[in-house]
């Protein structure tokens, strides 16, 4: 039992050792993403008028870190 013990806390240390490290605003600022407000307007006009979309290109948005 201690054996498996011991193996469990190395392979979490194993791991652990693995996380990306959390994202700064130099890293958030100027990214590329697409922009949510737009693809729910357009998802919302398209519910209300029966139509269907097919998103191949998604509409842009560049974030600004304050």
């Amino acid at each position: 039992m201690k054996k498996v013990l011991f193996l469990a806390g190395i392979a979490g240390l194993l791991l652990a050792g693995c996380t990306p490290a959390p994202l700064t605003k130099a890293d958030y600022d100027g990214l590329v993403v697409c922009n949510p407000d737009v693809l729910d307007q357009v998802e919302r006009t398209a519910r209300r008028t029966f139509a269907q979309v097919y998103w191949y290109n998604c509409p842009k948005a560049t974030l600004r870190v304050i």
